[in-house]
């Protein structure tokens, strides 16, 4: 879990420290990371990032949670539209996720930035029928950037959207939605 105080330097320390985690991830796999080279690529001290941070993928799973809140704070263009442009400028970042087997951290953060999306005509914000449609979409979602990553990201941007909107139109036809 992250627990970032709202200050400044609080602030500044985990920029650099999100920074950190990314030039190494330029530099070899996240596996091979440890908390003494975040350290060394961003500046900070041990104690920092644990004031911060209690492991390395809960600074994934922050910057996750900033690539879903730009994604969805954004008011250009349509949700799907602004998110799939969000996690393209974010690829090593997804690319990590999946390497390590935690798509999990996918699935939550898009759980818990669900009250970007704006509303959904006739469903309350909160409802059980609300919560099932955020977990569908988050499913979706993640079970969709796993498997352009599995498939060694083939696709740009534009060619990923038709595929789903053709797997969309599938669903349909197939009597499944």
């Amino acid at each position: 879990m992250y627990h970032i105080k709202q200050d400044k330097r609080a602030e500044a320390s985990v920029e650099l420290i999100c920074a950190g985690l990314m030039d190494c991830l330029m530099k070899k796999s996240f596996a091979d990371i440890t908390i003494s080279d975040i350290q060394r690529s961003s500046t900070v001290s041990r104690s920092t990032f644990y004031r911060n941070f209690d492991r390395l993928e809960d600074v994934l799973s922050l910057m996750c949670d900033r690539v879903f809140e730009a994604a969805f704070s954004s008011g250009a263009g349509e949700t799907r539209e602004r998110v799939f442009s969000a996690w393209f400028k974010n690829e090593k970042l997804i690319e990590t996720i999946v390497q390590i087997n935690r798509g999990d951290l996918l699935f939550e953060s898009l759980r818990r930035s669900a009250g970007k999306f704006g509303r959904f005509p006739g469903l309350e914000r909160g409802s059980e029928l609300y919560n099932y449609l955020i977990s569908i979409i988050a499913s979706t979602m993640m079970g969709i950037i796993v498997t352009w990553v599995e498939r060694g990201k083939k696709e740009d941007e534009t060619e990923l959207k038709a595929v789903i909107g053709q797997c969309f139109a599938a669903l349909v036809a197939f009597g499944i939605v």
